[in-house]
């Protein structure tokens, strides 16, 4: 955080980015709103939602000018005119994702217009999104995963479990993603789960009797309401949509391989998805999937949505499977 900070100091444009629910805004709101931030711009520290915009330049000017507030203007001429005359000011541009698309109508014009604001040398941009965005001369910082001694703490906090080791392991098996730990924390505080609950859900936590209307409700409930609005986005990017019914069958292909797929072998191991590396390098490009050590792999909560919707059986039909490997996969998937 220093280091962002650092830069903020400087009145550097930076780019957050990373996974969903790894706490991308969370990092953008507590920049905008820390002392250090506070002592440089004072009162010209302004938040900007851009994840419901529609893709125009114009709709992106509106909402700009409204949140600085000279009121609901689509001038860039205005705009540009109050930015150069303005106190040092920073801007969160929080979820950029939808109107920084590379096929998204006007997206050119806009990453046009980010330059040139983010180049006004009193003039601090942040933007958050789930991909890295290509504007020049912005610092590009990913928002990893907690670390483990972070994600412990947030879990034991948030919930009335004493420390062990078992716990440990549990915590580990989300990949200490802020928003698993986050919703499992919740679950064991609101039903008051001793360790030995705990653990039988975990037990009981495989598919598909997760997404049964059973006890372990709340789970699936408070799981299905934090991610089926932002991966329903993650959907409509021209981008993905542009791979078509691709992009569906490689990440719930890939969410039955609990320690990834070797990237090498992508083509061999999914043998009837046409396309399946370069649908790769789009979904690891919006952080729906990630490279490490030559496999790729998924978080935990994804691969749960998505062997979710795999198993799902439609009009009492058996679930597809794309290949053996598949279906073997999935059999061995752990949960957590």
């Amino acid at each position: 955080m220093n280091g962002i900070l650092d830069l903020t100091d400087q009145v550097a444009s930076i780019a957050l980015f990373g996974s969903i629910g790894v706490g991308k805004s969370f990092v953008g709101l507590t920049l905008l709103h820390h002392n250090r931030t506070k002592v440089k711009f004072g009162g010209n520290r302004h938040h900007v939602h851009c994840d419901n915009l529609p893709n125009s330049l114009e709709g992106f000017l509106e909402r700009l000018s409204d949140a600085i507030g000279i009121g609901h203007t689509m001038d860039i001429g205005q705009l540009r005119l109050h930015l150069k005359s303005s106190p040092p000011i920073i801007l969160l541009l929080d979820g950029v994702d939808s109107i920084l698309d590379p096929l998204a109508p006007e997206a050119e014009d806009i990453i046009k217009t980010i330059e040139e604001f983010g180049c006004y040398k009193h003039v601090c941009l942040l933007t958050t999104s789930r991909m890295s965005p290509e504007v020049s001369d912005f610092h590009r910082v990913e928002v990893p995963t907690l670390s483990g001694s972070d994600a412990r703490d947030i879990f034991y906090g948030l919930c009335n479990l004493d420390r062990s080791p078992v716990v440990d392991n549990l915590i580990a098996s989300l990949d200490f993603h802020p928003l698993s730990i986050n919703l499992l924390a919740t679950a064991v505080r609101q039903n008051d789960w001793d360790e030995l609950t705990l653990l039988k859900v975990r037990d009981e936590l495989t598919l598909p009797k997760v997404w049964e209307g059973d006890q372990n409700g709340v789970l699936k409930t408070q799981y299905q309401k934090s991610l089926k609005d932002v991966m329903g986005r993650s959907f409509t990017s021209p981008t993905i949509q542009n791979l078509g019914t691709t992009a569906r069958e490689v990440l719930e292909a890939i969410a039955a391989f609990p320690h990834g797929v070797e990237e090498g072998k992508l083509e061999s191991t999914f043998p009837s998805i046409t396309g399946v590396v370069v649908a790769v390098d789009v979904l690891c490009k919006f952080s729906l999937l990630y490279r490490q050590g030559g496999f790729v792999k998924m978080l935990s909560l994804f691969r749960f949505h998505f062997l979710a919707s795999m198993l799902e059986p439609t009009q009492d039909v058996e679930p597809v499977y794309w290949d053996t490997a598949s279906r073997n996969a999935s059999d061995t998937c752990a949960s957590f």
